[in-house]
């Protein structure tokens, strides 16, 4: 017997005498107050994604899209159940792919072509790799891998990363009817074991509990998963299926339990009135409250699904107007509502572009006109897109007969190989674009005469202090020159060299290698020495990821003239002895106070013949026992006073402490603009000022212990502050604010000869 057959034997058999099912049908009605959801949803999403201040917590909107999504398509497939005796699995993937396919589709090719037209190579290639990951409906995995990275975080946002939100729903939808129909068919087979005689009549209201016991098995599952995942994994937790699958199975639940047929009553309209107030009250609270600090999905995440099922379930049950319900059905929400799915697939990737070409962030009147643009783009994808796919005008024409389904379904291979191929075409349009003939390398020819020869800068000495031997002579150090010459060729808009080292396509991960001594991404507190490993001398580096980038230059100095060098460096843990913020959060950073402790013990173990510190400048936040602080001038101090802190500890048991002032930072990326361009010009800056400011501080906590400083600023711009960011042939910065490994090798000599070690 064919399962459809199984299925309507199941749900119920037809009364011979009245011609009706043996439950009760109610047609599909039109539910304002849920349109008006999806506009609130959908604005709090937009409003979060352009920095719009108090709306900290809006990320919550697809939570609540989730809510609803879970129970309209549950909705659906019961309806169908009690209307037709079946569910037809092609007929259920063919209006999802009506539903999603065709917006989403344009808006994954649109994105290429941009990219291709105007972001260079290197980005395109990345957004490429992204849009085939987002139409096959996988981008979460994509995204979730990618946020584990430290460094990635420096990197611009894909402007497609908000499909990982759909990908979650689709791969719910791919097991959740198949789990209909097995809780069916298991129903079925029990019943026939029970009666022997033959099938019987199915009881309605046992067929709804046993499908709400078995979802309500996965939501619990799920939502454990989510709390744990959360403290442990975050990433992890948020972009995975398995802990948003609660989110999706409590709207399903509210489907399933709540019928649309109740009486309609006082007791009724007041129930919903209730329910309706306290699920508004839940997601503007989620959405005012909730901040980048909040442990999310986890727990939390109960607010803001169960106010929007509360206020769908309040529609349930009482057909007529609540308070909420008319606030939600005036008719600016109502169009908002309509256009919500295509707004939410416009709304990231306009300001994102426009944001990686300009190479800087948007001010606010830019963002403002984005967002029109956005809102402009999502009432023609509506209209244009969205609605003629959606009611299948061609495929419902009765020649088509069994194409009516068929047609609809194959959309997803014909997506994946409409954006496979555009992928493929604009990766070729834009690397073929990208350079005319071979280029050269930049070189001292392209100097003036006095770019050849002139005194390096010497370390910033203390009277006090005794001077290290000489440096043996040699042949001088041809750098300096180099980089005198490389910043006169981009002055000159000279071509980017062709042979660039590190390549654009993966500057990104020419990053200095750590070995076993990873103190970020795990727990090791152990020393890992480097260098000369029989040296008597020791070199000791402490700071951030801004020291840790320093490891090349220090490895090279270490080997040439006999040290034993060891790395103190965690990533994101400024050298001030103060509590920052975790990366993207407010949360406390308390690894960082833990690594403190060890930094500073290894340094009184080691008592280094010399001490290197570099740290990034912390300007945000910092933690103390009071809570967390953010005024300005209030960070500045205290962040001066983790300086004194730290010097008082480390300058007596270090022979020679040296301080190194943090590398010039740029506001964009240089992949992008090296890749996008084909003169040196647009790609050279002035220091951000920010930067700048806080290297200052750092100056003068140091002058003021009387700890030698050494300014390499003169390695990266000209005597008038214009900086390039590539010297001879090599890309010295490989996002913002950190050199690239092959840069930071170069740079080893110099270093050593301005520490009078090499």
């Amino acid at each position: 017997m064919r399962l459809a057959e199984e299925v309507r034997l199941l749900v119920g058999s037809t009364d011979s005498s009245t011609g009706s099912t043996s439950e009760s049908t109610t047609s599909s009605r039109h539910r304002p107050d849920i349109q008006g959801l999806r506009a609130i949803a959908v604005l709090a999403v937009v409003a979060l994604h352009v920095g719009f201040g108090s709306l900290t917590g809006g990320f919550v909107g697809v939570d609540v899209f989730f809510a609803i999504s879970g129970f309209l398509i549950t909705q659906q497939l019961m309806r169908q159940v009690r209307t037709e005796g079946r569910v037809s699995l092609l007929g259920f993937y063919a209006r999802r792919a009506r539903r999603i396919l065709p917006a989403a589709t344009v808006v994954l090719l649109a994105t290429v072509v941009y990219a291709a037209l105007f972001l260079g190579f290197v980005r395109t290639r990345e957004i490429a790799v992204d849009a085939l990951w987002s139409a096959a409906f996988a981008a979460n995995f994509r995204f979730a891998s990618l946020e584990t990275d430290y460094f990635s975080a420096a990197l611009p946002p894909s402007p497609l990363q908000h499909f990982w939100s759909l990908a979650v729903e689709e791969q719910f939808y791919l097991v959740w009817p198949l789990m209909i129909l097995g809780c069916l068919w298991a129903i079925k087979r029990r019943s026939e074991r029970a009666t022997p005689d033959g099938p019987a009549t199915p009881d309605p209201r046992g067929r709804r509990r046993v499908l709400v016991i078995a979802l309500g098995v996965v939501i619990v599952a799920s939502l454990l998963a989510s709390a744990v995942l959360t403290r442990t994994s975050p990433e992890a937790a948020y972009f995975s299926p398995f802990t948003r699958a609660w989110e999706l199975g409590l709207g399903a639940i509210a489907a399933i339990a709540f019928r649309d047929d109740g009486p309609q009553d006082a007791t009724a309209r007041w129930r919903a009135q209730v329910l309706s107030a306290f699920g508004m009250f839940f997601i503007v609270c989620a959405c005012l409250q909730f901040n980048d600090a909040t442990p999310f999905p986890g727990t939390p995440a109960l607010v803001p699904v169960l106010g929007s099922v509360f206020i769908i379930v309040a529609g349930t049950l009482w057909h007529g107007p609540t308070v909420v319900g008319r606030l939600l059905s005036v008719p600016p929400l109502q169009v908002v509502g309509n256009w919500s799915y295509s707004l939410y697939l416009w709304h990231f990737p306009v300001p994102v572009l426009a944001e990686l070409q300009l190479g800087r962030e948007l001010r606010w009147w830019e963002q403002v006109l984005l967002v029109a643009l956005a809102f402009g783009l999502a009432g023609l994808s509506y209209h244009y897109v969205e609605e003629p796919f959606r009611r299948g005008i061609l495929w419902r024409r009765p020649a088509f007969g069994r194409a009516a389904t068929l047609g609809p379904v194959a959309l997803y291979p014909l997506s994946i190989t409409l954006v496979a191929v555009t992928c493929f075409g604009a990766n070729t349009y834009a690397t073929g674009t990208a350079r005319d003939g071979y280029q050269p390398a930049i070189t001292l020819a392209e100097a003036d005469s006095s770019a050849s020869s002139g005194p390096s800068k010497q370390p910033d000495r203390p009277a006090s202090s005794a001077a290290p031997p000489a440096a043996k002579a040699q042949e001088p150090d041809p750098l300096p020159a180099l980089l005198k010459a490389s910043v006169l060729a981009a002055r000159k808009n000279q071509a980017i060299p062709t042979n660039l080292k590190p390549g654009l396509t993966n500057l990104s991960d020419d990053v200095e290698s750590v070995g076993e001594c990873n103190y970020y991404s795990t727990n090791v507190r152990k020393l890992c020495p480097r260098g000369d490993a029989d040296a008597e001398k020791t070199i000791v580096v402490i700071g951030d990821s801004h020291a840790r980038h320093w490891t090349p230059a220090v490895e090279e100095i270490a080997e040439r003239s006999g040290y034993r060098a060891y790395m103190l460096a965690m990533p994101q843990c400024t050298v001030s002895l103060v509590t920052p913020d975790k990366i993207d959060s407010t949360d406390p950073m308390t690894s960082c106070d833990d690594f403190h402790d060890f930094m500073l013990s290894s340094v009184k173990k080691l008592r280094p013949d010399l001490l290197l510190i570099s740290s990034r400048p912390i300007s945000a936040a910092y933690h103390d026992s009071s809570g967390r602080h953010t005024d300005r001038a209030d960070v500045r101090r205290a962040v001066y006073r983790g300086y004194q802190r730290l010097l008082d500890q480390v300058k007596p048991v270090a022979k020679r402490t040296v301080w190194l002032r943090d590398v010039p930072a740029l506001q964009f990326d240089p992949a992008t603009c090296l890749s996008s361009n084909k003169t040196l010009s647009p790609c050279t800056y002035k220091p951000l000022e920010s930067q700048q400011d806080g290297a200052d501080l750092q100056m003068q906590a140091a002058k003021s212990a009387r700890v030698e400083t050494v300014d390499l600023d003169d390695m990266f711009c000209d005597s008038v502050g214009i900086c390039t960011t590539v010297v001879g042939d090599t890309i010295t910065h490989r996002d913002g604010h950190h050199l690239t490994a092959t840069y930071s090798k170069e740079l080893g000599r110099t270093l050593g000869e301005r520490l009078e070690v090499w």
